[in-house]
């Protein structure tokens, strides 16, 4: 927005300031004129005025006219200029709050990447469970004795729990070994580091997305959540938590949680977009 020029900065303020200081140097010129004069005169013994008065109230007229005008345009106009607030523009962009002080986005991304979707889940282990062949544990050992059938699908989803209660997450894919997921990891630990969070985190080709970035899903946007998040509502936005085996180029893997989840969203997530979120996303909790 244009701010609209202060009225000391037009012509007729201009003009009307520089009569009144001159007339109010002219004043001061004869007063100052006239005192100069007697002080010489006494000081030389001479009784009359000096014959260059005129000249010197002339000299001092103009010097104190351009004093008075200069020295008003800087404190008075000058001043008020530079005092005056910066004229704001009402309907800030996304993330921007009054003052221009940064603050949360609240417009949805728009446009984002196609990808294909599939979904995977927290494995549970059949209890009593044939104890077949050993779950490898990372740095040698066995977690426990296990199914084949559940071996399988541990490794195929990354996490799974035993019947004892413990979570275990892939450490290593290749020789595939296992680690016990610490307290506050309910579903297993992700490649990041972090926990996984149903409908939260997804896996990814780490060459093609970043691994650590939100992510908004106009799809997911709204959409009614099975268990384990029963009658909440998807925002859209998803984290790229994880990676996997088989999850290669524009596949994206959404962590669910349970197997009722997958049967439950599987056919009506087959695709969706994602768009840069880390900005809208900033302030998403868990689901």
């Amino acid at each position: 927005m244009t701010v609209p020029p202060l009225p000391c900065q037009t012509f007729l303020a201009w003009l009307l300031a520089w009569l009144l200081a001159w007339l109010l140097a002219r004043l001061l010129a004869w007063l100052l004129a006239w005192l100069l004069a007697w002080l010489l005169a006494r000081g030389s013994r001479r009784s009359g005025p000096p014959c260059r008065l005129g000249g010197m109230r002339r000299a001092l007229s103009r010097s104190l006219a351009a004093i008075l005008v200069l020295g008003w345009a800087a404190s008075g106009c000058g001043a008020r200029g530079s005092a005056r607030p910066a004229a704001t523009v009402s309907g800030q962009m996304p993330g921007q709050s009054g003052g221009g002080a940064p603050g949360p986005v609240t417009t949805a991304p728009s446009g984002g990447r196609p990808v294909r979707v599939t979904l995977y889940h927290l494995a549970s282990q059949p209890c009593p469970d044939a104890a077949q062949v050993a779950l490898p544990r990372c740095g040698g050992g066995a977690i426990a004795l296990v199914s084949h059938g559940f071996l399988k699908a541990a490794k195929m989803q990354g996490s799974a729990k035993l019947c004892d209660g413990r979570v275990v997450s892939v450490g290593k894919l290749s020789p595939v070994c296992f680690r016990v997921a610490a307290e506050g990891f309910p579903w297993g630990a992700t490649a990041s580091g972090r926990p996984a969070a149903p409908f939260r985190s997804i896996a990814v080709d780490p060459k093609v997305f970043t691994l650590g970035r939100w992510y908004y899903v106009r799809e997911l946007d709204g959409l009614a959540l099975p268990p384990p998040a029963e009658g909440k509502k998807h925002d859209g936005c998803v984290r790229a938590d994880d990676v996997g085996g088989a999850v290669k180029g524009d596949l994206v893997d959404l962590f669910v949680g349970s197997r009722a989840a997958v049967m439950a969203l599987g056919a009506r997530l087959t695709s969706f977009h994602l768009a840069d979120g880390d900005h809208y996303c900033a302030q998403a909790g868990p689901l």
